[in-house]
């Protein structure tokens, strides 16, 4: 009662909310609040791929070689799983993605990655690199959203071996790219 009254008396009428910003970052909040782990796991999965890779190669080389380089493998092995369409330039990784079809299936890719994750914290025990600690947590992680989605009924589909399949608008963000390459605002 009082705050309407304050606002009658005040004269002013409330300020229109500004109209949401479509965005390639928006898509995925809203795949986030619909709860799609499928999305949350492949993203995951793109995470760990270059965490993996690049801040192994950076860094993790003078924490340890063994345990870089199984992280770096390993890494590999996720990018293959993870980001399919980024292997049409080398054949050797078009032969190895034939082999690992089978983890199309969500469940048998979550019992992959917690394997992954368990290998690299026997790495870490054994070779001490600090790294292959903190990749375990987050590929056993990963592992677990993939059951969780194939407990869901969430399945691959063939818009999971392109960009779209991890929740990217890609005609959006083509759009976007090209307004902000030729300066229209």
């Amino acid at each position: 009662g009082q705050q309407s009254e304050m606002g009658l008396l005040s004269g002013s009428a409330p300020a229109p909310e500004a109209p949401a910003k479509e965005s390639w970052y928006s898509d995925l909040v809203k795949m986030y609040k619909e709860g799609k782990f499928k999305t949350y796991a492949r993203w995951g999965g793109v995470g760990n791929c270059l965490l993996m890779v690049v801040l192994t190669f950076l860094t993790g080389l003078s924490m340890g070689l063994i345990g870089a380089l199984v992280s770096i493998f390993l890494g590999i092995l996720v990018g293959i799983l993870e980001l399919p369409f980024c292997c049409t330039c080398f054949q050797w990784c078009q032969v190895v993605q034939k082999y690992l079809g089978v983890f199309e299936v969500y469940w048998l890719r979550g019992v992959l990655y917690i394997c992954i994750g368990l290998a690299l914290g026997v790495t870490y025990s054994v070779q001490g690199n600090i790294l292959c600690i903190v990749y375990s947590v987050t590929n056993i992680l990963d592992g677990l959203c993939y059951v969780i989605a194939h407990m869901r009924g969430e399945t691959h589909s063939a818009a999971d071996n392109s960009a779209a399949g991890l929740g990217v608008n890609t005609t959006k963000l083509k759009t976007q790219m090209a307004v902000s390459a030729m300066g229209i605002v």
